[in-house]
C-alpha cells in the first residue's frame, strides 16, 4: 500500500489577527504538495500578503490549523521555522553597502551550526549561479538595478535551501519580460513555491494551483 505524502504546507479553516487586533484572514483551507508552484491571487485587502504573514508567525493564529511539513506551526521554533521556509518579502530592504556575496551569505544563518565553511560557501556560490550573478558577487546592493536586485533576493532564498518558499508579488517594479524570467528561474528551481500575484496573465505559466481569496466582509 502506497503511502501519501505529507503536505508541504496544509491549513483548515485558518483564521488570524494581525499585530493590532484585526482580523487579517478568515476561514482559509488550501494544501501544497512538494514541489508545487502555487499562485495566490485575488483583489486588494483581500488578505494575500496576510496569508504569507500567518504562515510565518507574524500574524496570530486564532482558529484553525496550520501545518508545515506535518508539523502544527505553533509547536515550531523560531530556529525551526527558518530553516524550512524562507520568504521574499514585497518590500526587501538590504544594505546597500553590503556585497552581493555578503547578502546571499544571510540565508545561511539558519544553517550556522549545522554546516562548515565549506559547506555555507557552496550553497552561496549554487544560490548565484542558479539566479545568474556569479559575476556580480563583489558588487554592492546599492548599485544594482531592480530585477539584479530581485535576483539578488531570489538567491539569498535560495541560499537558505527552504523546503517552503513564500514570495510577495516578485514582480513588483519589473518589466515583462525579467517577470516571466523570474517565475520561470522559481519555477526551475523546484523548490515548494506560494507567490502572491497581481499580474494574472503571469500565473498561468508559473502555478501548478491557483489559492483565489475573496474580499473579506464584516
Amino acid at each position: 500500500m502506497e503511502l501519501t505524502p505529507v503536505p508541504v504546507i496544509a491549513a483548515q479553516q485558518l483564521c488570524a489577527n494581525g499585530q493590532q487586533g484585526w482580523r487579517a484572514i478568515t476561514d482559509v483551507s488550501f494544501s501544497v504538495k512538494q514541489g508545487e508552484c502555487v499562485a495566490v491571487i485575488g483583489p486588494n485587502g483581500c488578505g494575500k500578503s496576510s496569508l504569507l504573514k500567518t504562515i510565518i508567525g507574524e500574524y496570530q493564529t486564532v482558529s484553525g490549523q496550520l501545518y508545515i511539513n506535518g508539523s502544527a506551526a505553533s509547536q515550531l521554533h523560531q530556529r525551526q521555522m527558518a530553516k524550512m521556509v524562507a520568504v521574499v518579502a514585497q518590500h526587501e530592504h538590504a544594505d546597500p553597502r553590503l556585497s552581493v556575496c555578503e547578502y546571499v551569505w544571510l540565508g545561511r544563518i539558519p544553517h550556522t551550526f549545522c554546516c562548515n565553511n565549506k559547506q555555507h560557501q557552496e550553497s552561496v556560490e549554487q544560490a548565484l549561479e542558479d539566479v545568474g550573478l556569479s559575476d556580480s558577487g563583489h558588487r554592492l546592493i546599492g548599485s544594482l538595478s531592480g530585477g539584479e536586485q530581485q535576483r539578488a533576493n531570489i538567491a539569498r532564498a535560495f541560499a537558505q535551501e527552504p523546503k517552503l518558499l513564500l514570495l510577495d508579488e516578485p514582480t513588483n517594479h519589473l518589466d515583462p519580460l525579467a517577470r516571466l524570467e523570474l517565475l520561470d528561474l522559481i519555477k526551475r528551481k523546484g523548490i515548494t513555491s506560494v507567490a502572491v500575484l497581481h499580474d494574472l496573465p503571469l500565473v498561468a505559466s508559473f502555478a501548478d494551483k491557483v489559492l483565489l481569496m475573496c474580499q473579506q466582509k464584516w
